[in-house]
């Protein structure tokens, strides 16, 4: 086993890439998803079945904060990565 590590700048772009895209792709998909289901729901309960309501509303905000969440992790992820990248690059760079 070796002390060396080796990082690949090109690697790290599509990680990161993948991430960010990741990242997008999640909170709209979530957005959009809570739009439909809000919309779905008024329309399906109509006002007998509003007392619902009290129940369904706080688990869909969970839902949807937890999903924006999932979709900002990845976007993190992206972000400190680039960051790896750069400073490795930099690191390695100064070493020449």
């Amino acid at each position: 086993m070796s002390d060396t590590m080796k990082v690949v700048p090109g690697v790290l772009e599509a990680f990161n890439a993948a991430n960010s895209a990741a990242g997008a792709t999640i909170s709209a998909a979530g957005s959009a998803d809570a739009a439909a289901m809000s919309s779905a729901v008024a329309t399906a309960i109509g006002p007998i079945g509003l007392i619902y309501l009290n129940g369904f509303l706080p688990a869909m905000f969970t839902n949807l904060t937890q999903t924006v969440d999932v979709g900002l992790n990845h976007t993190l992820i992206g972000a400190a990565t680039e960051v790896t990248k750069v400073s490795t690059v930099a690191t390695d760079a100064s070493f020449t």
